[in-house]
């Protein structure tokens, strides 16, 4: 069987609906890592005030470090005289403040992240307090308005992506359909004809039905392929998404999408096929 224009277009349509499934699949199953993850992102930054020796800034640095609600391995001590290297490099300018005699107004500071069951508002707002306790900090300042919605928000948005997602899936499928049923609208004489001469339903559908099971595959491949991209661009823009889209995640939504092209398409196949079988030869003309 040839394979023509209108089922390469319905193969196209399997694949991007297999494509937004395996996205917003991939979301609802990370959920919460996803929530996670963001939370865990936002930074406190601890100002030094000055006059401190770097020995007693070092000794604060370990305190923080050791604190239960700090996430491992995200304190950072940046001084003030690298502040303004970093601050120069930004702005694209080699200006040398000692040389105008001009006092660096930057601060020490001392940069972590939380662990994720402190980051609420309260939890933010009492450690904030204990930290400013200490004579060596100046202030300490967070992005407050990130951290309060990020839960409030998140389940929110969830569920209307979840939402819009499966009503573009249900506008695809009932395109997909249409398109192999189009795919399919030239071979209508042939179809009733072997049924005519006495061939089976089983026997007329079986070809059919496999070149749906094929289609549904290669379309499950494609998709898959471009989950893989994503991921791997994904990876590349926000650290820790490795941690998050695992490649056996990945497997199982692979698994997902290749049984839902394999039904969709085999199935709409099997049903095109059926409709012309039971339909009037008069009305295979219309």
């Amino acid at each position: 069987m040839r394979i023509r224009p209108n089922y390469i277009y319905a193969l196209i349509s399997m694949t991007l609906v297999l494509f937004l499934a395996g996205v917003f699949g991939s979301i609802i199953m990370q959920s919460q890592q996803l929530v996670r993850l963001f939370k865990e992102r936002v930074m406190l930054v601890v100002e030094i005030e000055n006059g401190y020796p770097e020995s007693d800034i070092r000794a604060l640095e370990k305190t923080i470090s050791a604190k239960e609600y700090v996430k491992e391995n995200s304190v950072v001590f940046t001084s003030k005289d690298e502040a303004a290297k970093m601050m120069q490099e930004d702005f694209g300018t080699d200006v040398d403040l000692s040389e105008f005699n001009l006092i660096n107004p930057l601060y020490d500071i001392i940069t972590f992240h939380l662990k994720a069951e402190y980051m609420s508002l309260q939890s933010l707002e009492n450690i904030e307090k204990v930290l400013e306790e200490d004579d060596r900090v100046g202030d300490v300042s967070y992005e407050g308005s990130v951290a309060g919605t990020i839960s409030t928000y998140w389940s929110r948005i969830g569920w209307i992506g979840l939402a819009v997602s499966m009503i573009l899936v249900l506008v695809a499928v009932f395109l997909i359909v249409y398109a192999i049923r189009q795919a399919l609208y030239t071979d209508r004489f042939l179809i009733k004809n072997m049924h005519l001469v006495g061939a089976t339903p089983a026997f007329i559908s079986r070809p059919y039905a496999r070149k749906g099971v094929i289609g549904g595959i290669l379309s499950a491949l494609a998709a898959g392929m471009a989950l893989m991209v994503l991921r791997w661009w994904l990876i590349r823009q926000i650290p820790g998404m490795e941690d998050l889209f695992t490649m056996s995640g990945l497997l199982l939504i692979f698994v997902l999408m290749l049984a839902i092209g394999i039904v969709i398409t085999a199935g709409s196949t099997w049903m095109t096929v059926r409709s012309y079988l039971k339909s009037d030869v008069n009305e295979l003309y219309e």
